[in-house]
């Protein structure tokens, strides 16, 4: 009897392991990071841990993503993005990591035109700038959590106005925006607006909501733009804005990010070559992205994803990534040092 007993107990446990193993959803691990790369090298929206190895493909969008936001908790991604083969235009979507097989939310549908960025808060309202025919500007709104479900999401304008690049605040209280006279916060509640700086864009909230990091350009000869620096400054004292110098480059800054632990502020310089094995003007624009880290303490910098062929074009980090600590040495090849040196990544 309780040879019998004994056998049927190791059944149960066998027959629970096996429907464990069917039915269990693949997480996203906290050390990793959700990005998209290059659009020819690696299409779609792509996961890897924080080294840049380990990449895989996590699905497939029919959208050539241009910005991303990650719901904290890593549920939902929102994207912003041009549509493929039949569609036209930048739209907002949302996937739904737990339901990646059902596909895309589009949010909004095509109905404001063009939607430059869009950021979604923890507690999962979102919020998007828009220019109208990419020339007039339009303005910020807001879909709160409760109608990013529904067949067609309704929208409340927060700002109207010029508004390139949107972030929310840790606490989902506030956003902030850039656009040609600086940086602005503006409160979701009171739709009350401050401006911060006269200067610099694509501002971006560090993990404790204290202060921002930013891009700052440098006027250049003939009204052409000089040279491109990453800068941080706090809230609570908008005048002690730190430049970091070792960040000078010419060449683009196309996103911009915090490391988790608030130390370093992650950013792309996108390399513009041009494919020319005929001669000039034949071949194609080839575009390089270059990831790099800049300590917040000491502007040290940290070349990241160097694994990831065609470099990272925009990303977010999952839930407690290991924090980007900058170092002193690392093997790399003459041609490698001297490129970064000059466009923005010096080592130490």
């Amino acid at each position: 009897m309780t040879h019998s007993f004994e056998n049927c107990r190791k059944m149960c446990c066998l027959s629970v392991f096996f429907l464990c193993a069917v039915f269990t959803v693949d997480t996203l691990r906290a050390e990793e990071i959700i990005f998209a790369a290059h659009p020819q090298n690696q299409p779609g929206i792509w996961i890897s841990n924080v080294n840049g190895r380990n990449a895989r493909r996590l699905f497939d969008p029919p959208v050539l993503v241009q910005e991303i936001s990650i719901q904290e908790g890593d549920r939902y991604i929102l994207c912003v993005g041009e549509g493929i083969d039949t569609e036209h235009g930048f739209d907002a979507y949302l996937f739904d990591t737990q339901k990646l097989n059902k596909g895309r939310r589009d949010l909004t549908w095509g109905r404001f035109s063009f939607v430059s960025d869009a950021s979604i808060s923890f507690s999962g309202d979102v919020v998007f700038a828009n220019t109208i025919f990419n020339e007039f500007p339009d303005g910020i709104y807001f879909i709160p959590k409760h109608e990013v479900h529904k067949p067609i999401p309704q929208a409340e304008k927060l700002f109207g106005g010029a508004a390139g690049y949107v972030d929310w605040s840790p606490n989902g209280q506030e956003v902030v925006f850039s656009n040609s006279e600086g940086i602005f916060l503006l409160d979701i509640t009171t739709k009350q607006v401050s401006q911060i700086l006269e200067y610099g864009y694509r501002p971006v909230f560090s993990p404790d909501g204290k202060k921002l990091a930013f891009i700052f350009d440098t006027p250049g000869d003939n009204g052409r733009k000089g040279y491109s620096q990453i800068g941080v400054v706090p809230l609570h004292v908008p005048q002690d804005v730190k430049i970091f110098e070792r960040t000078k480059t010419h060449l683009s800054l196309g996103y911009l990010t915090w490391t988790p632990d608030g130390t370093s502020i992650a950013y792309v310089l996108v390399e513009v070559t041009f494919d020319v094995p005929g001669g000039v003007g034949w071949g194609g624009v080839v575009r390089k992205y270059l990831n790099f880290a800049v300590s917040v303490e000491d502007g040290r910098l940290r070349s990241m994803f160097k694994d990831i062929e065609g470099g990272v074009r925009v990303w977010e980090w999952t839930r407690d990534s290991f924090p980007l600590t900058p170092i002193a040495k690392f093997t790399t090849t003459w041609g490698e040092l001297k490129r970064e040196t000059e466009n923005g990544g010096r080592h130490e």
